[in-house]
């Protein structure tokens, strides 16, 4: 602990007196016709070499503002779609001059192309912005050939619950994951299953907001984690291609862990059309274990279960993309997109349980092997027509959106369980149990919806729409046993169930901006009519709730290096599909899962405030308030000894948490950001599986990060992540969990190309160890996973590197998707 004070003062003075010898720059830019020049980029770059220090835009009235730039000898790059680049002439700021304000800057009409400069742009690998953090996962080498799910792995603040698959952010469930501004429709395990297929190669950046405004769905009460998927940067044609190859090393667990991917991405644009495509296909192989210690007492009967099992399996993964944007005229344009990814896959699991019985001082022995092959299939499609038509050139702009998907989602598990009367597989056989079981699962989703942008004068501007969803998804499950050779169907464990959700949303959002405070407040409103129908039970749940949801956002400048933002949401968490199923999902005979269908939305009231320091040091607070917050229990049966986990309402969940951000550029060559975070979570229920529940525990985790660049093309990253012990409900992690990640990167054939080498959780220290002890529930857990592991990537990138990136839109069943994963 003293080292560790040691290291946050250091760096804290290294801050300060970095802080001491940075300047300012500032100006306007203008149009050939001495108009202001909005959005366009400003970039700080070394006199020495081009290389990038800063970067930034103008705004709306075409001035740049540019903070913190440390003492020394610049030049500004300034550029914009359909203007010709240009540079500013060479300038110094020191303890002299440290401020430097340029005459309004005219740019020219790009007729002629004008010869570039090289320049060296790396962004940090996360970066804290004012109202989210954004992970820059495009030309990240530690990133490279790694997957979406091992990426968010890396993430400051967000915990990948493996155990349970489920994403935590800020130390709460209920995160709304979303790609390019889209919700997505899988199941808990489908879900982790795609972002675990997702290669790194096709994502460009990843956005992690915990305080949404009220144009987002209110659905995710602990924040929104959106994937933005690459796209292609005038006219002309476009694009990359890369392949990665990768192995993992897990001691005493499967050779067959080899990985392999290939992407292709393309882009052509004109005067009228925008077409643009991707594809991916790959290899992947995964491991995972678990090892449970748990006992049972009845009728003076102590029983001991000493639970492994061990999954593996291989699979291919595909997904594309294929869109178009037309250009109607000036100020409309239309849009159509289809995409689609799936999963074709295998897993073998096999085990040991051994069983000790002690009863009146005698004891007894028993065990048994369960194996099962499974066989999985998921196939999602989405069709997305979109238009978007701006009434004037002051943003009064209207978009409209219709949507549709379907997921398929199938497998089929053979069991075959065999028992014997001594531990570890020994003495005799007593039995075999044989069964089998089919999970089709079809979802359709229908939605649309409608939004506007009307800017005023005086720095004010409304927002509204308004949005319907239908839902549909059809869950025939069924399990069969053997019994004299013939296949009889088990009804406890059979189970045909639908379900159907209609959502109708509206919205109004207004923002204001003084010299010194900007304010955006807004109310969605959202009515919901759902049915969770057993048809073999038998048994129908119907819901019906109207609800607002409010959010208040205010900036304020407190000096030219100072600011607050104040923050307050209101969030739904509905139950995911799979969580409402009544379906009993089996890992051996004595441990399952199962659904509970009458599961109810939890809500969640986010309070945050953050301070910040030259746009760069940034320190937050937050409070989340959560009713019936939904939370997974394990309930175990003493006369039958099964265990099994469900999901309930628990009354209320109190999260207390601060966030420290802050970079420290080392040296020229060497750069960090770091990130350290608090979090107390306190759970209460008066009822909970036959007991009170009144549980808390301090928490904290952080993220470190160090780039490095070096002479003839090489650069190098290495990070390390850190999450403290903490508690979920009844269950509490026992260990720490940490990785560390480095690696080295070669650009060839002046920047057209590069490749990538890194490794992941090179000490095997990113396991998850926990323990419930509530109640009769006694029980230890350990689970390990594909951690570790070395990929190589080469990516080329060919044609004309300055098209203009295609339209990045969110469609109209955002706020579903998610739930088939269930991580709202």
């Amino acid at each position: 602990m003293k080292k560790l004070l040691l290291i946050t003062s250091l760096t804290l003075f290294c801050l300060m007196a970095k802080a001491q010898s940075a300047g300012q720059i500032s100006g306007v830019l203008l149009d050939d016709q001495s108009k202001p020049l909005p959005f366009a980029n400003v970039l700080v770059l070394q006199s020495s070499d081009s290389t990038l220090v800063k970067a930034s835009s103008s705004d709306e009235a075409g001035k740049f503002e540019i903070a913190e730039v440390p003492f020394g000898a610049y030049l500004l790059r300034f550029s914009s779609v359909g203007f010709k680049d240009f540079h500013s002439p060479k300038f110094e700021l020191s303890a002299e001059t440290p401020t430097m304000t340029f005459e309004p800057l005219k740019m020219q009409q790009n007729t002629n192309e004008l010869a570039e400069v090289t320049v060296t742009a790396k962004k940090p690998f996360i970066e804290q912005q004012i109202d989210k953090t954004v992970l820059n996962v495009e030309n990240s080498i530690v990133s490279s050939g790694n997957t979406a799910l091992e990426v968010l792995e890396k993430a400051p603040g967000v915990l990948i619950d493996r155990q349970n698959d489920a994403i935590k952010l800020k130390n709460k469930s209920g995160v709304l994951v979303m790609i390019d501004g889209r919700k997505n429709y899988m199941s808990n395990e489908t879900l982790m299953q795609f972002l675990s297929n997702m290669p790194s190669d096709q994502i460009a950046s990843i956005e992690i907001i915990t305080n949404p405004s009220s144009k987002y769905d209110a659905s995710g009460n602990s924040g929104i984690i959106n994937i933005k998927l690459k796209k292609n940067k005038a006219y002309g044609t476009n694009g990359s291609v890369s392949v990665a190859v990768g192995d993992a090393y897990i001691p005493n667990s499967v050779d067959d862990l080899y990985r392999a991917s290939e992407s292709l991405s393309i882009n052509h644009r004109n005067k009228k059309w925008n077409i643009f495509a991707n594809a991916n296909s790959g290899r992947n192989a995964f491991y995972n274990d678990n090892h449970l210690m748990r006992s049972t007492n009845y009728e003076g009967l102590r029983s001991e279960f000493d639970q492994i099992s061990k999954r593996h399996g291989s699979g291919m993964y595909y997904s594309g993309r294929l869109g178009a944007d037309y250009f109607l005229s000036d100020k409309t344009t239309l849009g159509i997109l289809l995409d689609g990814n799936g999963w074709d896959g295998k897993m073998n699991s096999t085990g040991l349980t051994n069983i000790t019985e002690i009863m009146n001082g005698e004891q007894n022995y028993r065990s048994l092997i369960p194996n099962s092959d499974r066989d999985m299939k998921n196939l999602n499609l989405t069709g997305n027509f979109n238009v978007k038509h701006n009434f004037n050139d002051k943003g009064k702009e209207m978009t409209f959106d219709l949507d549709y998907s379907y997921f398929d989602n199938y497998a089929y598990q053979y069991f075959d369980t065999r028992y014997y009367n001594a531990l570890d597989a020994g003495g005799e056989q007593d039995s075999t149990l044989i069964q089998q079981n089919r999970t089709p699962s079809k979802i359709n989703i229908f939605a649309s919806k409608l939004d506007f942008v009307i800017p005023v004068e005086n720095k004010m501007k409304f927002e509204f729409g308004a949005k319907s969803s239908y839902v549909k998804t059809d869950n025939d499950f069924k399990f069969d046993y053997q019994a004299d050779e013939q296949w009889v169907m088990d009804p406890r464990k059979t189970n045909h169930f639908i379900y159907t959700e209609f959502v109708n949303a509206a919205y109004v959002n207004f923002g204001k901006e003084w010299d010194k405070v900007g304010l955006q407040t807004g109310l969605r409103a959202e009515h919901t009519h759902s049915v969770a129908n057993s048809v073999t039970l038998d048994n129908s749940v119907t819901r019906d709730y109207f609800n607002l949801f409010p959010t208040v956002f205010v900036n304020q400048k407190l000096g030219k290096d100072h600011a607050m933002r104040y923050s307050y949401s209101r969030r739904i968490g509905r139950p995911n599909y799979q969580q409402l199923n009544p379906f009993l999902f089996f890992l051996d005979p004595y441990t399952y899962e199962r659904g509970n269908e009458y599961l109810t939305p939890q809500f969640t009231d986010n309070v945050e405030l953050t301070y910040t320091l030259k746009n760069a040091i940034s320190l937050s607070l937050g409070y989340a308030y959560t009713k019936d917050n939904i939370f997974d229990v394990i309930e175990q049966d003493d006369e039958t000894r099964v265990t099994y986990q469900t999901s309930k309402n628990l009354q209320k969940v109190e999260n207390y948490s601060a966030n420290l951000s802050f970079p420290v550029p080392v040296t020229k060559w060497w750069r960090m950001q770091n990130n350290f975070s608090l979090y107390y979570a306190h759970f209460q229920d008066p009822d909970v599986s036959g007991g009170r529940l009144d549980v808390g525990q301090l928490a904290y985790n952080f993220y470190t990060s160090s780039t490095f660049t070096m002479k003839k093309g090489w650069s190098a990253e290495a990070n390390m992540w850190y999450n403290s012990p903490t508690v979920y409900g009844i269950i509490r992690t026992t260990k720490p969990q940490f990785a560390v990640n480095a690696g080295i990167q070669k650009s060839l054939w002046e920047k057209k190309a590069n490749i990538k080498l890194n490794v992941n959780d090179l000490f095997l220290n990113s396991f998850f160890n926990g323990a419930i002890n509530y109640e009769n529930v006694d029980l230890k857990i350990s689970n390990r996973w594909t951690s570790r592991r070395a990929t190589l990537t080469f990516t080329y990138n060919f044609g004309n590197q300055n098209v203009k990136s295609s339209r990045r839109r969110s469609t109209a069943t955002d706020d579903l998707k998610s739930r088939v994963g269930g991580n709202n």
